[in-house]
């Protein structure tokens, strides 16, 4: 590792800068810099600083093997700030750390049997894992902030002095505390903005979540309705119900992240034909998900009851497949959700939907060890589903909660949809998915790397 001491000699700090670490530095104008100010990088690293950058005395920018810290335009670091990356450290235009201030973008890993297989008695023998930290422009972190890895910061965000940041923090909030937590929102000014976080969120099962409806964009466009009585022509399918109304959920209360959802709910697949749509999407696709919803087995009960046996599938069947699935989809998906089958309704011979409910009761609880398993989170929407059919009239006008005993109505799919997102609320799932998941510090080098290219010379 190169390391620019202190030193007391006539050359502006600047020069010295750039005669010591030669490509790997890029350094901008107008900065005002400390004669005690350390820079230290490793083979491979790079550090960024854009013009009319101030920084204050007592302070170090370490930069590990391979990675990147990129300080933007007009930000200004406090005095004895420390700042050390092995993966990548992002300061946005104008953002501000006052003094003491720790971004720590990794740290060692903990000493188990794995990761210290010879039990060498010393710090490092573990080994480290790593994570960006992004703090997006106009940001200000207040004096003895601590940030870890894997944060990522908003744009005019305000953090509280002493405080520990070890989860992201939306824009345009104060954050205080250990560990840091919003207190509250205000109108932020406008700034230019880092590239958004995307979360990709894959939905796959039948068509309670395909829920195909016919589409002709007059009949959606308030200031052009057809008349009543006349004909339009179906121009295609769009997927609507709860996967659709949970999508708008997630983008109004998370507007500063871009969700990627992909709906692989199809039609009358049992669980069967969705051990291929998984296996299949990910040979094509090759997607790494971040949250994934999975639910299947009311085809593969119904298929039997409606005599079409080689279409129908078994528990033992259907049990290898939801575990292969979740063995697959656990392996590249940061979270699964399995949810359950909802019951089907009154509309056949009531003693027949006694059995086929009876029968996949057996087939939800074996969701529910499959999910336990494999780490997953299990949602159950029987239970409360039955409740809400159970309480509306028999008489109900609005319709109930099915459509025609298997499909869901608009009310069917809001009992769904406000059980998910109270899930998701509990767990705090898609809070946790804006982190930048911990990596080895070789795989955090790669996976994050291109997050920071921008910021590095070609060459480098």
């Amino acid at each position: 590792m190169t390391s620019t001491a202190p030193a007391s000699s006539e050359v502006p700090v600047a020069d010295r800068l750039r005669a010591q670490h030669g490509a790997a530095l890029t350094l901008g104008e107008d900065c005002d810099l400390p004669d005690d100010l350390v820079v230290e990088l490793d083979t491979g690293a790079h550090l960024t600083i854009g013009d009319r950058v101030s920084i204050r005395r007592g302070s170090t920018i370490q930069v590990h093997r391979g990675a990147t810290v990129a300080i933007g335009d007009d930000v200004a670091i406090g005095e004895n700030t420390f700042i050390s990356a092995m993966a990548g450290i992002r300061l946005g235009d104008g953002a501000a750390l006052s003094n003491m201030v720790d971004l720590h973008d990794h740290n060692h890993r903990v000493r188990t049997a794995g990761n210290v297989p010879t039990g060498q008695p010393v710090p490092w023998a573990s080994g480290f894992e790593a994570a960006p930290i992004i703090i997006e422009p106009g940001a200000t972190l207040s004096n003895k902030v601590t940030v870890t890895g894997g944060v990522r910061i908003g744009a005019n965000a305000l953090v509280g002095a002493n405080a520990v940041v070890s989860h992201s923090i939306p824009p345009d909030t104060v954050a205080t505390g250990v560990p840091a937590g919003v207190r509250r929102h205000f109108d932020g000014a406008p700034v230019a903005g880092e590239d958004r976080r995307t979360l990709t969120v894959g939905f796959f099962g039948t068509s309670i979540m395909e829920h195909l409806e016919a589409f002709n964009a007059q009949m959606t466009t308030q200031a052009d309705l057809p008349e009543i009585g006349s004909k339009v022509t179906v121009e295609g399918w769009h997927q609507r119900g709860w996967v659709h109304r949970l999508t708008l959920s997630l983008r109004a209360a998370h507007a500063h992240v871009g969700f990627d959802v992909r709906n692989r709910g199809e039609g009358g697949a049992t669980s069967r034909d969705i051990a291929s749509l998984v296996e299949a999407d990910r040979a094509t696709e090759g997607v790494d998900y971040d949250l994934v919803f999975l639910g299947c087995g009311i085809n593969d009960v119904w298929r039997r009851f409606q005599n079409r046996l080689s279409e129908a599938v078994d528990l033992d069947e259907y049990t290898r497949h939801i575990n292969t699935m979740l063995e697959q989809l656990t392996g590249y998906s940061r979270q699964v959700v399995v949810i359950s089958e909802t019951p089907f309704g009154p509309i056949e011979d009531p003693g027949t939907v006694t059995a086929m409910n009876t029968e996949l009761a057996r087939y939800n609880e074996a969701a529910r060890k499959a999910a336990a398993a494999h780490g997953a989170l299990f949602l159950d929407v029987w239970n409360p589903f039955t409740a809400v059919a159970r309480h509306l009239p028999a008489d109900d006008k609005a319709g109930g909660v099915w459509s025609d005993g298997v499909h869901l109505t608009e009310l069917g799919d809001t009992v769904l949809l406000q059980h998910a997102e109270r899930l998701l609320a509990e767990h705090r799932i898609v809070e946790k998915l804006l982190d930048y998941p911990l990596l080895e510090r070789d795989r955090a080098l790669t996976a994050y790397s291109p997050m920071f290219a921008r910021y590095r010379p070609t060459a480098s």
